[in-house]
């Protein structure tokens, strides 16, 4: 980074404020903007002239997430703001988690769930429209991770704390163990 940047960027976060949402977006990235509400006890204006502000000034990016903007630190590569912004929705992140060491059925993710099989159908259908996951037909159908487990864990371990998500704990610790 030059100089100048770097000077431009310490004006950019003179002001408390907007360094605050800053350091909420580098900790929490991938979160949305009501998270980022929530987290940070900013009035929603204020909230939005800061981030859309950072963002102009290319300190930090957004992504459009079906009507949700996400928000990242400006360190993330395409691939990983789309599996980070995957892994803040509970559902498919349990989904993920349950399917990084072997393949499952359907019912199983649904029982390991506690959700509806036909809510589970619908997120499964939507992660292999995404090829995050793939099916395998033998006997009965299987869903399996498409993508490495590694390119999952370190965001895993390197968000831990924002998921606020024990599933997420035991996961990281069982993979530390391997």
């Amino acid at each position: 980074m030059s100089a100048f940047s770097s000077d431009k960027h310490h004006e950019i976060l003179t002001l408390e404020s907007r360094r605050k949402i800053y350091a909420l977006v580098k900790q929490y990235s991938g979160c949305n903007f009501h998270e980022l509400e929530r987290k940070s006890n900013t009035p929603a204006t204020t909230l939005q002239y800061h981030l859309h502000y950072l963002a102009k000034e290319k300190l930090i990016s957004t992504q459009k997430d079906g009507n949700k903007i996400r928000y990242f630190s400006n360190t993330f590569s395409s691939k990983d703001k789309y599996l980070l912004a995957l892994l803040r929705q509970r559902h498919i992140r349990h989904i993920l988690l349950f399917l990084l060491d072997k393949e499952r059925q359907q019912h199983e993710v649904a029982q390991f769930l506690g959700l509806s099989p036909s809510t589970v159908s619908w997120h499964l259908s939507k992660l292999v429209q995404q090829k995050i996951i793939t099916l395998v037909r033998k006997k009965e159908t299987y869903y399996r991770l498409a993508i490495p487990s590694t390119d999952i864990i370190p965001l895993l371990i390197t968000y831990q704390e924002s998921f606020f998500d024990t599933l997420v704990d035991k996961t990281i610790d069982m993979w530390n163990f391997r």
